[in-house]
């Protein structure tokens, strides 16, 4: 846990400290951490909140892998991916973690209750209990176990993983993760061959990770955890993809740091050093509290502990002779004289506290810390008559000296002195030093004489002094002189003693109270306040060791639930400290330890009983309530848990009888074990067996190998303190890595309401001054322009990025790129602002400055010029092979103080290249996407090099069926439902005034009787926070759009609330009325009633809206619903696959997903369009499909929303927007569209195709000349190829033995190429079937290649059976009905679950072919040219039993619309390619064998090229029915 609010004060206090990811722009990192128990809760706690939830175990695993592998591919990490779970605890956290436990069950328990009374649906079965995230319980084992077989999987199937060591710690190797994760830090850094410059990244939610990063004093270290929320948005759960993560820098909040201690640097009694400065802040920070010790009494961050501990601290140092903390050992002398300025404070709380009647009339407010206080404030002194009767001795004297001037060279006997009185002297010694430091005196004693005087320092006054300088030296010894003589006066000193005396009298008796309430025994009792003060010296040495050296003593623990006064600290501090290693507790002995008797059924049964068993010897561990104090703290889970202290003898005592009970499995779980390394190794491939049969399926090709991990063993001795040697700091910080000294500015501490979290903040800022350099050299606008237009500069300070600069305004005029010209001697135009643009300038500029100095506390002064950038994007290649910098489209804008011209170091990751050579680039046996026309998205496989510039390729296509279009489908019929219409219209149609509008569509606010803001808007559009309600609102450049749901909403609104809703149109301007203003004749009862009802109607119409950026948009639920049916039918039935070698392919038509980023998210995608997941690593299996449901934009990337063919681990149902949990948000990255197919290269052959493309609006006299030409090839190609299949054509090259045809002959998908020797190899029987689509081609290389490795089912849930074997069927309905081909309307489905038309068999099995005799293929294509187009006849020909056509109509199917049913078309009209003529059936001959009836609606299936489409892949029957 750390120290409670830690991270939301330093947050506030240093506010740039955080940086949210977006996107790729991040730094890179060497090492990643995970706090694994930090992932256990954050997976397992829904249960907690609601009980009506039940979480399986198998459940929970599947979510904890998901967010292992969300983290991992978020970082990145370049060398060590670390996962460490908590193991046995020492015993000084074991109070802590029992106290947790207790009271969880406790909280779940009334829960439960809680949720019986209010009647609510409790399910079956018991809840998942969170306190089996302990070790040593069977959810822990079986998590172990499960863990180990993700890390297999994902090493096998993962690239990214495949490249970096993974070491796990699983809950059998003892301490707690962060601590593991700690040691193993210490041992690299203690290596000689460590990096100083190391990346660390630790993930973890404990504040105590921020501590334990401070002490390794690495720069290069960031904390990865979650977005924190607030306030009333704190309880609202998100999907894994939208969550928010941010990088806590270590580099900046060491600097901010180094601001803070600033002050005191020069005035040290010893060397300054900022590392030790930071050492000793750590131990400083333990007496707020943290997992081993409470906090100090009243020490609370809210209640500003912080800046008093800084403040003490700081005194201390100023007068210490040396710092507290000696890497990891406790210099008592240093704390002693901190914790003396720190009992000030105790001192304070006390007066405030015991302050009473009796307290002014024994006149303590003379010696308080209080009343001095007020004296400084108001300017007073407190003096005894003898020291007043001092300062009128000084005074005529001192004011004589001060009017005099004295010159630099004054001999020392003549320098002004004045010799006091002995008497008077010795006893006000220390009033006389300060009184003589106030009047620029020092006083000087006289060892001869023993004698005290006071002496002028000269030295102090300048000898040249002006006129001015004189006279306001001589007025501020006047006012000194003022101070003491209106100082109050006590009688004598020994009157002040006594006032002393009944202070500490009363202090003591405030401290005795607090021991006696908290700890059960007075102040007094000697012996045992002695004890409870060394027990605590005692654990702030033991936390020091265990953050700088690892685990001093197993045993050790704090044997109280409250700290002593920080007063009576001194008393501990005057002891050697010592510690005793020990051996850890055994998994099951700490079970016995921390769990509660609710929790039994998690421990082995022979222990159970000695939790409830009445005769039980340790009975007394287990309460069933247990009593909690807040202790000054304000939220629940703060309190302190009064539980007993488990005695270790009695535990293990009772515990030890029943260890021959244990079954052997549990004789293991209560062992330890050790860490484990894990690594890839193609040579190994062995089966790696499930854990959960029922849920993965073993790993068949498992390449990982697991060892045990014995690092190089670090002696204590070894370890290395501090900033190592050549570690980078400040500007030479490696690429990515933030730090504020790019740009100079001055700060301060003040209050400045910085916003970081959801209200300001109430608490003092570093604030930023910045300074401008630009102006401040007098470069103008056009020197700017010549030297940075169009170049790299960096921007987004201080978290730096390449952007370039695009144009430069100072209100006035402007300066643009000329993009035409760039690289020649004019790069830009200048001109002047209009008057908008002016105006645009101004709001911009006051809009940076406020936000600048709200979020991140950032005075950037005036904003006299703004830049406007493009923010680097990626590398992209070129033709050439070549990578250069890519930027994005959208622009940013910054002022100019905060641009940066240079960094130290630039990120390697985007620095442009030249061209390598091609088997560098592709290495051989490398794999790529093809992005041929063929078989666009492909698996591709580099065989080898044609030439220099030219590869051999092994494509695989991996799909002979079309994409469904199911997805465009429903995005028509969603844009037919849901209208939106400008807003000037809607408020004419429902008469209301537009500013009316304008304010009930958003947050319209009311005050209520109680004095709170009320909002009774329809709230569709947030136009601050860029947002938007999907289906409801929509922004365009011209204004809002509302759709015909919002329409309905207010109608419905006004109809309820007719009073209500014409009382808000009359409120003017943007006041803000209260219900009683608005209703003056109604009673108070009926207001509330009324403002009751409307907010209660508001929240029921607006609870499932669903609130995105203005560029989202979404498929509806219906629809959503609708294609998922369809996908899941779709996606039941087996695929084939087809290879293909080509030679001769350009670089251009492959691509290499993991450097092509930039070029993917270039990528346009629309609702509906089909994808495939191309990047062999992250949460999707490689080559998976999907539509496009949804698009987001997170940040400042999109978020593509798929809805996936097959059902993945990662995948969520789009907040209950889908059955399975088949959707998922991902990065256009990771995505390449095969609908708009951006990226395709065509072949000259796919060229010349797709010159003249066929428009659907043509006559049919277009299709049947179309058809008789193709017809007319066909025989021409039968009859050359009758001489023999000898001959080859030049274009097809033999390499090794194999054919290879190069890109410019490769087929199209109406043209496969047909290997499987049972089907006729005959040139004729092969173009015959491919032109007319009549069957798929069985080829032998269909489902061919390497075997995959299998692992995790992503596409299986629990409680899924196996894929069942293949069948032959037909393949799924539609869902709805398609448009007809020739115009006319497409008749919309109802609304909720139409039946939707069958799709049937469209393949035309045609008549067996002989090679030789091709009289039949000829009467039948002549056949199938009908001499007019457009008459009855040609419609309704038909083919005869003999080997003619039966017609173009199906059987049993009505005309549609001059169309067959079921063609398809796109939104242009043009066939998709996707057309299968409705109602064909497979019918038997009286040979029994099988024949279809068949439509000839569909012309693009005739195609040889059909281009923009695939061929759909359809069961089909054995070959062997395959006849005329």
């Amino acid at each position: 846990m750390g120290i409670p609010k830690f991270f939301k004060y330093i947050a506030e206090r240093w506010p740039m400290i955080l940086q949210l990811i977006e996107g790729q722009h991040i730094p890179e990192f060497d090492n990643l951490y995970l706090d694994m128990n930090s992932i256990l809760h954050t997976c397992t706690h829904g249960n907690d909140d609601d009980v009506t939830k039940r979480l399986t175990e198998e459940e929970v695993f599947g979510k904890i892998f998901v967010y292992i592998d969300h983290l991992f591919h978020t970082i990145k990490p370049k060398k060590v991916f670390y996962m460490a779970i908590d193991g046995v605890a020492p015993r000084a956290k074991m109070n802590q973690q029992r106290a947790r436990r207790f009271r969880t069950a406790m909280d779940a328990e009334k829960a439960l209750k809680k949720a019986i009374e209010n009647g609510e649906e409790i399910p079956k079965g018991e809840p998942f209990d969170s306190n089996s995230i302990t070790p040593g319980t069977e959810f822990m084992a079986k998590l172990t176990k499960n863990l180990q077989y993700f890390i297999h999987d994902k090493i096998t199937n993962d690239s990214r993983w495949r490249d970096v060591t993974i070491i796990f710690s699983g809950h059998e190797v003892p301490g707690e993760g962060e601590h593991k994760i700690m040691d193993f830090i210490r041992n690299i850094r203690g290596q000689g061959d460590y990096d100083p410059n190391t990346r660390h990244c630790i993930y973890g939610l404990d504040a105590d990770l921020i501590m334990l990063g401070l002490s390794v004093h690495a720069p290069h270290f960031a904390l990865l955890r979650e977005e924190v929320i607030f306030g009333k948005r704190a309880k609202k759960s998100t999907t894994l993809e939208n969550q928010n993560f941010y990088l806590l820098h270590l580099s900046l909040l060491r600097e901010y740091m180094e601001l803070e201690f600033e002050e005191i640097a020069d005035e040290l009694q010893f060397d300054y050093n900022f590392e030790r400065i930071l050492d000793d802040f750590i131990l400083i920070m333990f007496v707020i509290g943290n997992d081993f010790l409470p906090n100090l009494p009243e020490l609370h961050l809210n209640k500003e502990a912080f800046p008093l501990l800084m403040k003490t601290f700081k005194q201390a140092l100023l007068h210490a002779d040396g710092y507290i903390n000696c890497n990891g050992q406790i210099n008592l002398k240093t704390l002693k004289l901190w914790l003396h300025y720190l009992s000030q404070f105790e001192l304070m709380i006390f007066e405030k506290n015991d302050i009473d009647v009796q307290w002014f009339h024994q006149r303590l407010e003379n010696i308080s810390l209080e009343g001095a206080e007020q004296r400084e404030r108001s300017g007073k002194k407190l003096l005894v008559k003898q020291q007043k009767k001092i300062a009128g001795y000084v005074k005529p004297w001192i004011l004589d000296v001060a009017a005099k001037r004295y010159p630099a060279d004054i001999p020392e006997e003549q320098i002004p002195t004045l010799k006091l009185t002995d008497e008077e002297t010795k006893e006000n010694l220390e009033f006389l030093k300060q009184f003589a430091f106030d009047l620029g005196l020092f006083v000087v004693h006289s060892k001869s004489e023993d004698r005290y005087s006071l002496k002028l320092d000269v030295d102090a006054i300048n000898p040249t002094e002006s006129e001015e300088e004189h006279e306001e030296r001589q007025k501020e010894i006047r006012r000194t002189l003022k101070k003491y003589q209106q100082a109050i006066l006590v009688e004598d000193k020994e009157e002040l003693d006594k006032e002393k005396e009944t202070y500490n009298a009363r202090f003591d008796e405030w401290k005795d109270r607090y021991y006696k309430e908290k700890l059960g025994f007075s102040i007094h009792d000697t012996e045992k306040l002695s004890d409870i003060t060394e027990n605590y010296v005692e654990g702030l040495q033991w936390v020091l060791y265990y953050y700088y050296r690892g685990c001093a003593s197993w045993g050790w623990y704090y044997h109280y639930h409250y700290a002593p006064r920080i007063s009576d600290l001194q008393l501990g501090l005057d002891q050697i400290l010592e510690f005793e290693k020990g051996v850890p507790f055994t998994p099951f002995e700490q079970l016995m330890a921390v769990l509660p008797e609710r929790s039994k059924g998690l421990i082995p049964a022979p222990f159970r009983p000695l939790m409830f068993d009445e005769k039980s010897p340790i009975i007394d561990f287990y309460p069933s309530e247990v009593d909690t104090d807040k202790n000054g703290k304000t939220a629940d889970w703060e309190a302190v848990v009064l539980i007993s202290f488990v005695d270790e003898k009695r535990l293990k005592d009772a515990m030890a009888p029943l260890m021959s009970k244990l079954t052997p499995e549990e004789k293991t779980r209560n062992g330890a074990g050790t860490d484990l390394i894990y690594s890839f190794n193609p040579q190994v491939d062995d089966i790696y067996k499930s854990p959960l049969k029922g849920l993965f399926s073993d790993i068949e090709h498992n390449h990982c190998v697991e060892k045990i991990f014995n690092p190089p063993k670090v002696e204590e001795s070894q370890f290395r303190y501090g900033l190592l040697p050549n570690a980078k700091t400040g500007i030479d910080l490696l690429a990515g890595f933030p730090t504020l000294k790019t740009l100079p500015f001055t700060f301060e501490l003040l209050h400045n309401e910085t916003r970081i979290f959801t209200s300001p903040s109430k608490r003092e800022s570093v604030v930023l001054h910045m300074k401008n350099v630009y102006s401040e050299n007098n470069l103008s606008l056009d020197v700017l322009a010549k030297r940075y237009m169009g170049e790299v500069v960096y921007t987004r300070w201080p978290y730096l990025m390449e952007s370039k600069l695009i144009s430069i305004s100072d209100g006035e005029y402007i300066f643009e790129g000329n993009n035409s010209t760039f690289g020649k001697n004019s790069r830009f135009t200048r001109r002047v602002l209009d008057e908008g643009e002016k105006r645009s300038f101004r709001t911009m500029a006051a809009k940076l400055k406020s936000d600048y100095q709200s979020l991140k506390a950032v005075d950037v002064g005036e904003v006299s010029v703004i830049v406007q950038v493009l923010p680097g994007a990626d590398l992209v290649r070129d033709a050439r092979g070549a990578y250069k910098k890519s930027f994005q489209n959208e622009p940013k804008y910054y002022p100019l103080q905060l641009m940066v011209e240079t960094v130290s170091n630039e990120d390697e990751r985007y620095m442009e290249k030249e061209p390598v050579p091609i088997d560098q680039e592709f290495p051989q046996g490398s794999q790529v996407i093809f992005l041929g026309d063929y078989a666009y998205g492909g698996e591709t496989i580099v065989d080898g090099y044609s030439n220099s510039t030219r590869l051999k390729l092994t494509v695989k296509k991996m799909s002979l069926r079309s994409e469904p279009t199911i997805g465009k489908e429903r995005f028509k019929i969603d844009t037919e439902l849901v209208k939106y219409f400008p807003s000037f219209i809607v408020s004419k149609k429902l008469q209301l005034h537009p500013l009316f509008l304008s304010r009930i569509t958003s947050r319209f606010m009311i005050v209520d009787q109680a004095g709170k803001n009320v909002n009774v808007g329809i709230t569709v559009k947030f136009e601050a926070r860029h947002q938007k309600v999907l289906g409801y609102a929509r922004r365009n450049p011209k204004g809002w759009e509302y759709s015909n749901l919002t329409l309905e909403l207010i109608n419905e609104y006004r109809n309820l609330f007719p009073q209500f809703f014409n009382k808000l149109a009359t409120i003017q301007g943007s006041n803000m009325p209260s219900i009683e203003e608005l209703f003056p004749e109604l009673p108070s009862e009926q207001c509330t009633k009324l403002l009751q009802d409307v907010t209660a109607w508001l929240t029921s119409v607006t609870e499932k809206f669903v609130n995105v950026s203005w560029e989202s948009d979404s498929l509806t639920k219906i629809s959503m619903q609708a294609v998922e049916d369809y996908i899941e039918k779709y996606s039941s039935y087996l695929d084939q696959a087809e290879k293909k070698q080509l030679a001769k392919v350009p670089c251009e038509a492959v691509l290499d997903p993991r450097s092509s980023y930039a070029l993917l998210r270039s990528q346009k995608f629309e609702l509906g369009d089909r994808v495939i997941y191309i990047q062999d690593s992250g949460k999707v299996p490689l080559f998976s499909k999907g539509t496009v449901v949804g698009y987001t934009t997170l940040g400042t990337s999109l978020s593509i929303q798929v809805l996936f063919d097959n059902e993945i681990v990662a995948g969520n149902n789009f907040g209950g927007r889908l059955k399975s949990n088949r959707g998922l948000g991902l990065d256009a990255s990771f995505l390449l569209n095969l609908t708009n197919r951006q990226f395709v290269y065509h072949s000259k052959a796919s060229k010349q195709a797709s010159k003249k493309p066929i428009s659907n609006t043509a006559p049919k006299q277009h299709v049947v000349d179309i058809k008789r030409k193709r017809a007319h090839d066909l025989l021409n190609h039968i009859k050359k190829n009758d001489k023999g299949d000898e001959e080859k054509s030049d274009s097809v090259k033999v390499v090794d033995g194999k054919e290879e045809k190069s890109p410019e002959q490769v087929p199209d998908t109406a043209s496969e190429k047909i290997t499987n020797p049972m089907l006729n190899p005959n040139p004729a029987s092969m173009i015959y079937n491919a032109v007319l689509h009549q069957y798929v081609p069985n080829s032998a290389n269909f489902g061919a290649g390497d075997p995959k490795a299998s692992g995790i089912p992503y596409q299986v849930q629990p409680g899924y059976p196996p894929q069942p074997p293949f069948v032959q069927m037909p393949p799924p309905p539609m869902g709805v009905p398609m448009p007809p081909l020739y115009g006319g309307a497409m008749p919309a489905p109802p609304l909720g679950g139409f039946v939707p038309p069958p799709i049937p068999d469209g393949t035309f099995k045609g008549p067996k072919i002989d090679g030789k005799k091709t009289d039949g293929l000829k009467q039948m294509l002549q056949a199938s040219v009908p001499e007019k187009s457009d008459t009855d006849k040609s419609a309704h020909s038909k083919l005869p039993q003999g080997g003619k056509f039966n017609g173009g109509k199906p059987h049993n199917v009505k005309s549609h619309g001059g169309k067959p049913h079921g063609t398809k078309t796109s939104n242009n009209d043009k066939p998709t390619g996707n057309s299968k003529p409705n109602g064909a059936k497979w019918k038997k001959d009286k040979d029994g064998s099988s024949k279809p009836h068949f439509s000839k609606g569909d012309s693009n299936s005739n195609r040889k090229f059909s281009r923009g489409s695939k061929p759909k892949s359809k069961p089909r029957p054995p070959i062997s029915e395959v006849s005329t």
